[in-house]
């Protein structure tokens, strides 16, 4: 490619920085004429517009034609999990083929651990990717059912639902205890969708400059519209979107008030764009956030059942040393635990077979016992939180906004 048809692209680009698939040429065409640090700018803008399998693949030869292989891999094995991994080779020459495929095997990413592959629904996967499906969550076979209906669906089959006037788009709010899977859930459902993915922290919006925050989630906001259909998701949302009557600031006002203006485009703006929001604290998210309209949508994600628990542990289990161990008893045993508490649980167990075998010098297996001390340790975090929602419910008014927690709080025992 010669020098004025890169600079026609990159007038291009500058025309409609929102064109995703020119952003990839561009860097592509960089690429191939030796300006690699310009190919690895146009990529990371790329990666954070959302992930593609070509995008990650790019990303991947651009570190290894700079060396460095230690970063180039983990793009790699993200590109691998995308669904169109295989046709996105074909936009590469044989010779960057060849060099991407010595990056990473083309063999089934969740076999690089070993063992058979997951069953539908069953089990939490253990890979940590962009790429979450519900086939990789644990349990919550009704969860994923009101998620399917109420969100995924009009995503993919719109005409059915402009029948009955239902919009793709919108906002929902997930809302519960700490550790229980909520930004999982939210780019599971991004994946259903087939929609792009861009995550928000307090970070990418809250600066210390008068009005940079208001421009930066203008921005956000823009750029999901930019690139349709598009899932954004804003983690800890009480933090930027704080009730207006408990703060003591004017700057929260102002982020909060242009949030909502954001939110109000939902009619013609925002179609196609699904906002949504985490929060520990639904609590503490301003009112006016709770609309129709904006995050009218508030789905309770509460912690994994049973079920849901015994598959967490035999997957979070896989290929380590174990012996005589009564999954299903510590699944009984582990009521109220969060994904986290399960996590932790299992690292303290881990920690108690590793001292016995330093100790011994001989070669050990995480055992039942270890577990009981790892039990006898533990405690689900997620009481207080039920705490404090409960006497909201009892004594605070909030029986009608909070009824399916009432309704855990009631199946669980815990309302008393």
């Amino acid at each position: 490619m010669d020098t004025s048809t890169l600079t026609e692209m990159e007038r291009a680009l500058e025309e409609n920085p929102f064109d995703l698939a020119l952003r990839e040429d561009v860097a592509l065409a960089h690429l191939r004429a030796g300006g690699t640090d310009k190919a690895l700018q146009h990529l990371r803008i790329r990666l954070k517009q959302g992930k593609t399998a070509r995008a990650l693949l790019a990303a991947a030869l651009a570190e290894t034609r700079q060396d460095n292989i230690q970063a180039a891999r983990p793009f790699a094995e993200q590109a691998a999990l995308e669904a169109d991994y295989k046709a996105a080779l074909e936009a590469f020459h044989e010779d960057e083929r060849s060099a991407l495929r010595e990056l990473l095997p083309e063999r089934p990413l969740r076999l690089v651990h070993g063992g058979a592959p997951p069953a539908e629904g069953k089990v939490l996967s253990i890979h940590r990717s962009e790429t979450v499906r519900f086939a990789d969550i644990a349990g919550m076979d009704e969860l994923k059912k009101l998620l399917r209906l109420r969100i995924i669906e009009p995503f993919l089959r719109p005409g059915l639902f402009e029948r009955f006037k239902k919009r793709a788009g919108g906002g929902v709010l997930l809302y519960g205890p700490p550790g229980c899977g909520k930004t999982m859930i939210a780019r599971a459902i991004a994946t259903e969708c087939k929609a792009s993915f861009t995550a928000i922290g307090i970070s990418d919006v809250l600066s210390m400059w008068i009005g940079q925050s208001e421009g930066n989630l203008a921005e956000v906001f823009d750029k999901a519209r930019g690139d349709r259909p598009a899932v954004l998701f804003f983690d800890e949302l009480d933090a930027l979107a704080y009730s207006r009557s408990k703060a003591n600031s004017d700057h929260t006002r102002t982020v909060v008030n242009e949030f909502l203006s954001q939110l109000d485009g939902a009619g013609a703006r925002n179609e196609g764009v699904l906002v949504m929001g985490a929060t520990n604290m639904p609590w503490d998210v301003d009112e006016a956030m709770k609309r129709p309209g904006r995050f009218d949508r508030q789905v309770f994600v509460p912690p994994p059942d049973a079920a849901a628990r015994l598959a967490m542990l035999k997957m979070k289990l896989l290929d380590v040393p174990t012996q005589g161990i009564e999954l299903s008893a510590i699944a009984q045993r582990t009521e109220g635990f969060s994904g986290a508490d399960i996590d932790g649980l299992i690292d303290v167990a881990k920690e108690s077979a590793l001292v016995r075998e330093i100790e011994s010098e001989a070669t050990s297996t995480l055992g039942q016992a270890d577990f009981e001390l790892a039990l006898a340790d533990s405690s689900p975090t997620t009481v207080d939180w039920f705490k404090t929602a409960r006497n909201l419910i009892k004594f605070g008014g909030a029986r009608q906004t909070y009824k399916d927690v009432e309704a855990y709080l009631r199946a669980t025992k815990q309302y008393n």
